[in-house]
């Protein structure tokens, strides 16, 4: 068994860079989805 190797911090970063982007992106769509609807419907 090779123990787990320790991640960098820059790995460590990019990686919440990326998912804190794809968070952001998701939740915009989201609002930006709702906001059309709500036009279309008002």
């Amino acid at each position: 068994m090779t123990p787990a190797t320790v991640h960098s911090l820059g790995d460590r970063v990019s990686v919440f860079a990326l998912a804190f982007f794809v968070l952001v992106v998701i939740v915009g769509g989201a609002f930006a989805a709702g906001y059309l609807i709500g036009r279309i419907l008002l």
